[in-house]
């Protein structure tokens, strides 16, 4: 007995420490360090993150590897399989390189898969200790980094001096994880707090995190940090809609810089402010103008439209002058719709917005806590989405963030899934079972004890 326990205890920890490697990995790691070490320690680490996901998902569906399923679909997460099949499928249709397109879908998929995995997995608590923990430690390599390699740790321009970028190429995308870090932190110290645990550890590391936002001079990352935590204000009176809050905000942001930010541009200029939003509205506008003729519907591929020379290029187009910026940028639309456009047309966007509404149409049911988590996490992300690229990797923190908020949206539904065991796969294959057991459907549903003759 003694032994069992510590067996399984040595498993939980091997784990845990597994899923904290492979969300280190999409946190940024190992970030600036490939300018010392090489882009190879990236690519090899990013396959080691791949193959751990993939092995968590298969070894930790079942006690026994007899009954360890080569696949797993929950009926409640019938909005995020849709939303990854529809954008998957259009993909591969329109992409034109289906090779690499078929490896980026196969690992967005793996890292939906992942994500609901660990909603299922874990306590709320536990999940957000996952997290925090590593954010700690990616907390600990930028430290280091600074420390070790200030040259590459700290960037200067023309708008700003000595602006902490860490593990990351600019300060903005560094301003923007560390605001991922502080949300889930305060999440946890929240439900710590309130069931009376300790929490001076993570305090600490939180006013860290702070302070080094501040150092990154991102006003930006700032003001999407305070939006992060609205909902928090208002979760014993008022549960938001977060489909629907999401998709408002995103639509009625961007059809106002469109249409009302130009009729102010000579007043903002005499005040000597930019009317463009640093070049993102005209951006915009090159972005209405291409995809209003090319690809309309379905765009060019997920995460495919940069890396496609020739749709880039129609962007460039639209700019005259070769000094202008946006005339050569390739890093993204800085708009979340803007991005999904490109990426997943029309049909992507529609899918998306659908997934979002299913996902939280019973959110007056859902625990406080649960609620806190999903809420907090979609107005990071929605209101990062407005002026930055997100949402536009298959494998980065806020694809995690995403999956993590509609998973936990849909968790408290009931749970009636199918899958597909080893030993339901070999029973078929040799044909020792009848086809008219149950054993011998490889898909089959556990539901409910009242229903059970129904599928005997």
């Amino acid at each position: 007995m003694e032994r069992g326990r510590y067996s399984r205890r040595n498993q939980g920890v091997v784990v845990d420490l597994l899923v904290i490697f492979s969300l280190l990995i999409s946190f940024g790691f190992p970030g600036q360090f490939t300018e010392i070490y090489g882009d190879s320690i990236k690519t090899l680490l990013e396959y080691v993150a791949f193959i751990v996901e993939i092995a968590l998902l298969v070894f930790c569906s079942a006690n026994k590897w007899q009954d360890i399923e080569l696949l797993r679909l929950e009926r409640k997460y019938l909005p995020i399989y849709l939303y990854v099949a529809v954008n998957a499928l259009t993909s591969l249709l329109v992409s034109f390189d289906r090779r690499q397109e078929l490896i980026t879908v196969i690992r967005w998929a793996v890292t939906m898969q992942f994500v609901l995995w660990m909603v299922d997995y874990f306590s709320r608590e536990k999940l957000l200790e996952i997290f925090c923990t590593t954010q700690a430690i990616f907390l600990m390599l930028t430290m280091y980094f600074m420390i070790r390699h200030p040259n590459l740790a700290y960037s200067s321009a023309s708008t700003y001096e000595n602006s902490l970028n860490g593990l990351f190429s600019t300060k903005n995308t560094c301003a923007t994880q560390l605001c991922f870090g502080i949300t889930m932190m305060v999440l946890l110290i929240r439900l710590r707090y309130q069931q009376h645990k300790r929490f001076g550890m993570w305090t600490a590391l939180l006013l860290t995190q702070v302070v080094l936002l501040f150092m990154c001079d991102a006003t930006g990352a700032l003001f999407t940090q305070l939006f992060a935590f609205i909902p928090l204000f208002f979760l014993r009176r008022h549960k938001f809609s977060l489909g629907l809050i999401y998709i408002t905000v995103n639509v009625v942001f961007l059809f106002a810089m469109l249409t009302l930010m130009p009729l102010f541009e000579e007043f903002l200029e005499s005040i000597e402010k930019d009317a463009t939003l640093t070049g993102r509205i005209p951006l915009w506008e090159q972005v209405i103008s291409v995809m209003s003729t090319h690809n309309t519907l379905t765009g060019y591929g997920y995460c495919n439209f940069w890396r496609n020379d020739e749709a880039v290029k129609l962007i460039h187009m639209g700019f005259y002058r070769a000094d202008v910026f946006m005339a050569t940028m390739t890093s993204g639309a800085h708009n979340v719709i803007m991005e999904a456009w490109l990426n997943s047309g029309l049909i992507g966007i529609t899918v998306f917005f659908i997934a979002l509404l299913m996902s939280f149409r019973d959110i007056d049911e859902m625990d406080d806590e649960y609620y806190a988590i999903s809420a907090c996490l979609i107005f990071f992300l929605m209101i990062n989405g407005l002026t930055e690229r997100c949402l536009g990797d298959n494998y980065d923190y806020r694809t995690v963030a995403l999956f993590l908020a509609m998973g936990v949206g849909c968790s408290k539904r009931p749970s009636m899934y199918s899958g597909i065991s080893w030993s339901e796969w070999f029973s078929r294959a040799q044909k020792k079972v009848r086809p008219q057991t149950r054993r011998a459907i490889p898909w089959h549903f556990h539901c409910p004890p009242q229903l059970e003759p129904l599928f005997s």
